[in-house]
């Protein structure tokens, strides 16, 4: 049986729009986390982009439908790799304006193309954009957090990675033949898109409603008391993330110092590599240890999803928070040493602390990370302070290569 594109453009409205339209009908009813909120939005950008192209096809060739059409289908797929971000606990706000700059691209390239007869316009753009966002979409769901531990997603990341390559094969056919080559056509036409579009909006739907319900059954609501810890006491990701949210909010009413630690430990790979497995997690536990028993009594201690210590506290002043880094610094180095560890690794400190970096948490996460970088690149510092150590650095760069 063969299907005009007419009909195929119709069947995938119909389903875009009762598979979406369940969705973001269940996202209206309930209590629902961000990352559901943003997967509705990317099923509501679906539903337009199809609505779209079929006045284009009936309004003989109006260039408004079009524009809105490729828009809209890219901010679908860009939607959905957002969301994928926002499941996995990390910052969407610079990602959402890259979203949207290209959004905006792509509207304006379907003006720009308007003039050239026969040509799909603005489709290069479009073509590009959605490889883009179901690459980076797949890399989320395989690659990262909460998403990459769960086989739930593993659907989710398939359809995405599928969609990218065939998003990637249309752009170099439109390229190198031309969208009214006969190839074209036949292989990468908008009726194949169009049943690629259905199995993306099934599979999309199905995982997206399955990750909600164990994200719900798992973590609770975004006021849930429950907690995951770690056998040790650690707090996991999510609820370290949670935890520091909620004092840096309090932090931020009183204004009040508030500072973000984080353990940065180098060569656990190599230690595995040369000792085994066993002692480089034996490096892993003191380290651990050492942390938790000079930690202070108030503060929350926890890991990100690569297993990198932070611990989130309030001290006095800088000065007390660099203090304590260089405490804990020490007390780790002993600790390995008592324990009787084969190799002692290098060990980078990094603070951020609310008077430099603001009260954002994923600023002041991000912030301690590239303090404990520069921490561990550096010969003969073991703690950098974000913001102070920074201008220091800054100054002497400059006197060196005045």
């Amino acid at each position: 049986m063969t299907l005009d594109p007419d009909t195929v453009r119709l069947i995938t409205a119909l389903v875009v729009h009762v598979a979406g339209g369940l969705f973001v009908l269940e996202t209206m009813v309930r209590k629902d986390d961000r990352a559901g909120r943003v997967w509705a939005l990317g099923f509501i950008g679906g539903m337009i982009a199809t609505e779209a192209f079929i006045v284009y096809t009936v309004s003989e060739g109006s260039w408004w439908p079009l524009a809105i059409g490729n828009a809209a289908w890219v901010a679908c797929l860009g939607l959905l790799w957002l969301g994928c971000r926002v499941f996995n606990g990390r910052a969407a706000r610079r990602p959402a304006y890259v979203l949207g700059a290209t959004v905006a691209l792509v509207f304006l390239a379907a003006l720009i193309d308007v003039p050239l007869e026969g040509a799909w316009s603005g489709a290069w753009v479009m073509f590009a954009a959605n490889a883009a966002f179901g690459a980076l979409g797949a890399f989320e769901t395989f690659r990262r957090g909460a998403m990459r531990r769960t086989r739930t997603a593993l659907g989710l990341g398939v359809v995405l990675a599928l969609a990218s390559v065939f998003q990637a094969v249309r752009l170099v056919s439109a390229v190198t033949l031309g969208t009214e080559h006969p190839v074209f056509q036949e292989w990468v036409s908008s009726g194949l898109a169009g049943v690629a579009t259905i199995c993306l909006s099934i599979v999309a739907v199905t995982v997206a409603s399955v990750l909600r319900a164990e994200q719900v059954r798992l973590r609770g609501t975004e006021d849930s008391t429950l907690m995951a810890i770690a056998p040790d006491g650690v707090l996991l990701a999510p609820s370290f993330s949670r935890v520091l949210g909620g004092r840096l909010m309090r932090a931020n009413r009183r204004a009040e110092l508030f500072g973000v630690l984080v353990v940065r430990i180098d060569a656990l790979s190599r230690i595995a590599t040369a000792f085994g497995a066993d002692e480089a997690d034996h490096v892993r536990q003191a380290a651990r240890a050492a942390v938790r028993r000079l930690s202070p009594t108030t503060a929350a201690l926890g890991t990100d999803d690569h297993g990198i210590l932070m611990l989130a506290f309030q001290p006095s002043s800088p000065a007390d928070a660099r203090q304590l880094a260089a405490r804990m610094h020490r007390a780790m180095l002993d600790q390995m040493r008592t324990a009787g560890v084969p190799v002692v690794p290098p060990i980078g400190m990094g603070v951020s602390l609310t008077s430099i970096t603001g009260y954002d948490r994923e600023a002041l996460i991000e912030a301690a990370r590239s303090a404990a970088r520069r921490a561990m690149a550096s010969d003969d510092v073991t703690v950098v302070v974000a913001g102070e150590d920074d201008e220091t650095d800054q100054a002497l760069g400059q006197a060196v290569r005045r």
